[in-house]
């Protein structure tokens, strides 16, 4: 009986072993696979080439279609596979170089594929191709100051190379370095409270190390006019990695005296962003510290993130949270959203955080906000446009509500 089974086992070992064979010669399995994928049966095609790399695993034409079928797949690291064994048979073929770096950049796995052009232009010194490729993953990395460096650096040695100058005429419309913004605010109360004015300007740079922004608020509210001085950072630490780094200052009581920020992001796969941050506010001599982060996904020229807050205190935590839908347009400062939040929003700070008001971060309130940044000819000139309305607990009569409507507008010129 265990002789019988034996042999039936080998017997089915044997039939699928020629089932995988090739029943017609590799040129014509690989013309049939081709017509296959593009015929929307890709599933058959990807079978039938791999029984082809299988027999003639340096026919490197077959390779690269399927990895480029997996790429079309969505199926970027078996293409990734692919490549790798592609670019180690033959390093000297261009096609293979520009492939791979294609699909790290449907990947979105940007440091990946600036990490390819590097490696391909050991190879191919100074070839235009690959310089464009390695420009466009750190735009789309958000590095565009470094994707303008690259293209400069290029441009210096080659100034009339048509084709990068068409690239970085591209670029350019959509990016500045330099950015000047001015913004008004107001929020008008139902009761209670006045309505309170909100002023900045602004100063942004854009480095190759990250940005830089110099900002002075000024606000009235309560009677009083204040002015507060800021500097924020977003430093890039490493490929898919960058913080935000906020200090602020004002000797006004309206403000907190001292404000420090700090919060780390992280790209994660499948195109989602997620941080981990805190907040620390001065009122009089005590800190109020505030934990904060956020989860996003991008989702092509869109962007779903929700953002919490968590405020420790003696009468417990006190939480609330916003969640936004962001669609971008010619570049990051051009776009429009909408906003839901519950909870107390300490980055507004209507009312101020102290030992004496601190009972507010517990009131319950919901708002609900849209904002549209458009440019005006050219992404140099941008002008925002904001609404909000906002349901508020009062903290004279807990239980009781109020609402608030806040309307904004800004200007921003880049240079």
């Amino acid at each position: 009986m265990r002789s019988v089974i034996v042999v039936i086992l080998i017997s089915i070992c044997c039939f699928s072993l020629r089932a995988q064979e090739l029943t017609v010669g590799v040129d014509e399995a690989f013309a049939q696979a081709r017509e296959l994928a593009f015929n929307e049966q890709r599933g058959k095609a990807i079978d039938l080439l791999k029984k082809v790399t299988a027999k003639s695993p340096t026919y490197g034409e077959v390779r690269l279609f399927l990895a480029t079928v997996y790429g079309w797949e969505d199926r970027y690291k078996l293409a990734r596979k692919e490549f790798t064994i592609l670019l180690e048979q033959d390093p000297g073929d261009k096609q293979y170089w520009l492939a791979a770096i294609r699909n790290e950049m449907w990947a979105e796995q940007y440091h990946l594929a600036k990490n390819l052009t590097k490696r391909a232009l050991e190879f191919f010194p100074d070839d235009v191709d690959f310089v464009i490729y390695q420009a466009e993953a750190e735009r789309d990395n958000r590095d565009f100051s470094k994707a303008v460096i690259t293209c400069k650096r290029f441009l210096k040695k080659y100034p009339q190379n048509e084709t990068m100058l068409k690239f970085y005429d591209e670029l350019t419309k959509n990016f500045v370095l330099n950015q000047v913004s001015a913004s008004y605010s107001i929020d008008h109360f139902t009761q209670i409270y006045d309505p309170m004015h909100y002023y900045s300007v602004s100063y942004n740079r854009d480095t190759p190390l990250g940005s830089i922004i110099g900002k002075m608020n000024v606000n009235q509210k309560f009677g009083t006019t204040g002015t507060q001085f800021e500097i924020d950072s977003y430093p890039s630490i490493a490929n898919g990695l960058y913080a935000y780094v906020n200090v602020g200052h004002s000797q006004s009581s309206i403000f907190p005296s001292w404000r420090y920020g700090f919060q780390l992001y992280k790209s994660l796969p499948k195109s989602f962003e997620a941080s981990v941050g805190i907040r620390s506010l001065k009122f009089s001599e005590s800190y109020t510290h505030i934990l904060t982060g956020s989860l996003g996904k991008y989702m092509g020229n869109s962007f779903l993130f929700f953002t919490p807050y968590l405020i420790p205190s003696d009468e417990g935590w006190s939480k609330s949270g916003n969640i936004t839908f962001r669609n971008y347009g010619d570049n990051e400062d051009i776009f429009w959203a909408i906003t839901a939040g519950m909870g107390f929003s300490p980055e507004i700070n209507r009312f101020g955080i102290n030992a004496e008001t601190l009972p507010i971060i517990n009131l319950k309130s919901q708002k609900l906000g849209i904002a549209n940044n458009f440019k005006i000819k050219s992404v140099n000139h941008v002008v925002g446009l904001s609404l909000s309305v906002s349901r508020q607990e009062s903290i004279f009569d807990p239980g009781q509500y109020f609402f608030v409507s806040s309307a904004g507008v800004s200007y921003s010129f880049g240079f």
